[in-house]
């Protein structure tokens, strides 16, 4: 039996899925194996994947599919299916994949070192998803890709019940972790030099732990960490926004101006077909509020087009309230039907796939050319960059403002991890160019 030397992971979906698959690697490197970039000369293949889109898991399958060669050439090569889709659908998965040898699900993966050595010592192919009503703990130093910014898991689950979406299936219900808890998580990464870090959580203002500490208590605490710089959260949901987390967001100098607020669908009568706990003039108020009280700040949201029973009318809600908000960015989509969410299972998908491209296509237009504008309007402007590292392209350093926007700027790789203020000189949709102008030092 070959010892097994290197893994690789591939990870689709959110920012929940990144952070997972930082402590899959954690766990796997703290039993003696290296990473490589290369799955198709790895002993241990990772797939860590999402169902809440159906794109992102035909992307999975079809990675996976492409591994079929490796595994005859190398028998002992381990295959697994991870995440959403892995807890979605199980034993099935392992009749879909014959070359597939575990499936792990999304509060099982915290045991991946075992059960990969388990199916390397049995030859058996396993399936793990019963710990789904169990609540997690996080048991090793995840092995993250940044020495710099640190995901860090709040909460996991959801106790929402959108008939749009699979995340209580996935995911399962809402479990805060203990604020000492995440507390000494933060101040450990402090302690190794990182400096931003961002708080994940299905519905992050939604965080109550056993002791009764809220979302607007966390920040607070954690604002207090020496040595972090800046703290991000996503994702907040209407539904469970409240002046204090907002008031928080206002008051702690290290929580960043930077609030992504999904509202889905302009009008009311989708919103509660999609059962939102909250209506668009709820929403409209939540918005001022965070506009008073941060009037620099950036709002961010998530829209779907499309949903069932959708009537034009209804879309041109959605059109006016974008123009409404001028949003400095939108995650926009065509809803498609997940299975086992109520949507699916008992309305009628009756939007045709051309009117759901239209919409989408306009939204995307209108959204473009609001985020220009707005973008466009920073140019003159001061900002204080994080510097996280070369640009895409190599040429240029690039960095995040506190609102979340892309800056890119002429420096070397001494300005990495540095505070600098940087002045915008010109701007496009999803970037910003500046000119370093003076070190802005820290916090």
């Amino acid at each position: 039996m070959r010892t097994l030397s290197t893994f690789s992971i591939v990870t689709y979906g959110c920012q929940m899925n990144e952070h997972d698959s930082e402590i899959m690697a954690g766990l796997l490197m703290s039993r003696g194996l290296e990473r490589t970039e290369d799955p198709r000369t790895a002993d241990v293949v990772l797939f860590n994947t999402c169902t809440v889109r159906d794109g992102a898991e035909h992307r999975a399958y079809a990675r996976m599919d492409s591994l079929k060669s490796a595994k005859r050439e190398n028998p002992e090569m381990i295959l697994a299916l991870c995440g959403c889709a892995a807890q979605d659908k199980g034993l099935e998965l392992l009749d879909m994949f014959p070359h597939v040898d575990l499936v792990v699900g999304t509060r099982d993966y915290v045991k991946i070192d075992e059960l990969v050595s388990e199916v390397h010592r049995s030859g058996q192919r396993l399936v793990a998803v019963e710990d789904l009503d169990k609540p997690l703990s996080l048991p090793t130093i995840p092995a993250r890709k940044s020495g710099l910014k640190a995901f860090v898991n709040i909460m996991f689950g959801c106790n929402n019940r959108c008939t749009f979406c699979i995340v209580p299936q996935t995911r399962g219900d809402e479990y805060s972790r203990p604020l000492e808890e995440i507390v000494a998580e933060v101040e450990q990464l402090a302690s190794k030099g990182y400096r931003e870090v961002c708080l994940l959580g299905q519905n992050v203002n939604s965080y109550v732990d056993s002791k009764r500490h809220d979302f607007a208590d966390l920040l607070h605490a954690i604002n207090q960490i020496d040595g972090i710089w800046r703290i991000r959260y996503t994702t907040s949901n209407p539904k469970s926004a409240r002046d204090r987390h907002l008031n928080a967001v206002a008051d702690c100098e290290k929580v960043m101006e930077n609030l992504h607020l999904p509202v889905q669908s302009g009008n009311n009568r989708v919103l509660r077909a999609m059962k939102r706990a909250y209506n668009i003039e709820r929403y409209r108020t939540l918005v001022g509020i965070y506009r008073d009280l941060c009037p620099h700040g950036s709002l961010t949201t998530d829209m779907i087009v499309g949903f069932p029973t959708e009537t034009d009318e209804e879309f041109e809600d959605t059109i006016r309230l974008t123009e409404d908000i001028r949003y400095d960015q939108q995650f926009m989509f065509m809803y498609s039907p997940r299975r086992g969410t109520v949507a699916a299972d008992t309305m009628k998908n009756d939007v045709p796939v051309a009117v759901k491209k239209d919409r989408l296509a306009r939204l995307i237009q209108l959204q473009e050319s609001i985020s220009l504008e707005r973008n466009q309007a920073e140019v003159g402007r001061l900002h204080q960059v994080l510097v996280e590292g070369p640009s895409r392209r190599g040429d240029d350093m690039m960095g995040r403002t506190r609102t979340d926007k892309t800056v890119v700027f002429a420096g070397g790789e001494e300005l990495v991890g540095q505070l600098v203020e940087v002045r915008v000189t010109e701007a496009w949709a999803h970037t910003l160019r500046g000119e370093v102008r003076i070190p802005a030092g820290t916090p």
